[in-house]
C-alpha cells in the first residue's frame, strides 16, 4: 500500500495550525526562509485562521500563556500511548515513598485479587532491610547494585524466591541497590516495603 502524499498546501495547512511538529516543524521552517510561495502559502492560512478568532482581539492578553499549545500536545501524545487494556507507569512520573533508613519505595502494582504488590525498592549504601517472613512466595531480582541475605550474595540480574512461611534474616547491602519485590499485599506479611 502506498503512503500518500500532502500537497504544498496541506503542508502549510498543518504548519500554520500548530500541527507540524519537531523536527518536521524545524525542517519546514528552513524552508519556509528560502521558499517564497510556501511561505505565501502558510501566510495566507496564518491570515485565513485569524478570521476565526472568535474575540477579534489581537491583544496579547487574549492570547493563551506561552508553552500552552505544546502542554495539551503533550497530554494528547501522553494519553495515546496507553496500549488498550494495559497501564504504564513512566519513571519521570515516579511516586517514591520513604519506607525505613536508607529505603525508598515505588509501588508498580497492585494485585489485591491475588494478594500481591509488585515494588521497586531503592536502598543507599549500608541500608539494612528489616527481617520479615512471608505468607506466600516472595521474588526478588536485583536489577543495579548488590543484596545480602543471610549468607546469600545476589547481585544486578540474580533472582531469588523465598517459598511461603519461610524466614528472610535481616538483608544488607554494601553499594546501594535496586530491587524488583513481588510480595504479599497481606496486613499479615512482615515484609517492611508497605
Amino acid at each position: 500500500m502506498s503512503e500518500s502524499v500532502k500537497t504544498e498546501n496541506a503542508l502549510a495547512a498543518e504548519f500554520a495550525l500548530g500541527l507540524t511538529r519537531g523536527q518536521a516543524r524545524n525542517d519546514m521552517a528552513a524552508r519556509m526562509k528560502a521558499d517564497d510561495a510556501l511561505r505565501t502559502q502558510i501566510e495566507d492560512w496564518e491570515q485565513r485562521l485569524a478570521a476565526l478568532d472568535a474575540t477579534g482581539d489581537s491583544d496579547d492578553a487574549s492570547l493563551p500563556p506561552t508553552g500552552q499549545f505544546e502542554k495539551i500536545l503533550a497530554r494528547i501524545d501522553a494519553a495515546g500511548l496507553q496500549l488498550p487494556g494495559t497501564r504504564t507507569q513512566r519513571s519521570d512520573d515516579a511516586q517514591w515513598k520513604d519506607v525505613g533508613p536508607g529505603i525508598k519505595s515505588r509501588v508498580l502494582h497492585v494485585d489485591r485479587a491475588n494478594n500481591r504488590i509488585s515494588v521497586l525498592l531503592r536502598m543507599v549504601p549500608g541500608a539494612t532491610y528489616e527481617a520479615h517472613a512471608h505468607d506466600i512466595e516472595e521474588e526478588t531480582l536485583v536489577i543495579e547494585g548488590d543484596w545480602n541475605i543471610g549468607g546469600l550474595h545476589l547481585k544486578a540480574g540474580d533472582y531469588h524466591v523465598a517459598s511461603t512461611s519461610a524466614h528472610h534474616s535481616v538483608g544488607r547491602t554494601v553499594s546501594g541497590c535496586l530491587i524488583h519485590l513481588v510480595t504479599s499485599l497481606s496486613p499479615k506479611s512482615e515484609s517492611p516495603c508497605l
